[in-house]
């Protein structure tokens, strides 16, 4: 059995690939041309190039442990292309009267968005795909959702700002006269 576990990202793509770690032809070499088998070439040149041309055990694990620093890279990049949307979020949602600094993951932001937009959100990608599910809520629903539903999200949640505590105090009618 092949023991990919040295290398984490790379044992995740040949799990997802079904790649049979028991067969006795899976060597490093056979691993690492299935984990590179899904990455363009001009990627993997940019990363400084594969020696696929011997196929020792040794040159297989090479292949590996640069193709896991690779994976790493590109999910480092990732990441930070979802930082925009993290960004966009916490400015969406704290203009609504959400403390985001007390929302400690994902899935916090997530429950708020949920609270806040009952109906239109679907748990469904990251963060950015929240971010986009917010925004394509047309601007004039997104404001009235938001006000209507604060109250429903936890107390220590919501902003202390006046004009977000406005709209946690219940609305009087607007034509109760005063009787003398």
């Amino acid at each position: 059995m092949l023991n990919v576990s040295a290398y984490p990202l790379c044992a995740t793509r040949l799990r997802f690939q079904n790649a049979n770690l028991n067969d006795p032809a899976m060597t490093p070499y056979w691993a690492a041309v299935s984990v590179a088998f899904d990455i363009r070439d001009a990627e993997l040149a940019e990363h400084g190039g594969f020696n696929f041309n011997s196929q020792t055990d040794e040159n297989g694990r090479r292949l590996l442990s640069e193709l896991e620093k690779l994976l790493a890279t590109r999910a480092q990049r990732r990441a930070a292309n979802s930082t925009f949307a993290h960004d966009g979020l916490r400015s969406m949602l704290g203009a609504r009267g959400v403390k985001t600094s007390l929302l400690k993951g994902e899935d916090d932001y997530w429950t708020a968005a949920e609270t806040l937009f009952p109906g239109c959100i679907k748990r469904t990608g990251g963060m950015a795909a929240l971010y986009v599910q917010i925004n394509s809520i047309p601007k004039k629903r997104r404001q009235a959702l938001g006000f209507s539903n604060l109250k429903s999200l936890p107390a220590d949640w919501i902003s202390d700002a006046t004009n977000h505590q406005a709209k946690l105090a219940p609305s009087k009618p607007k034509h109760v006269e005063e009787h003398r």
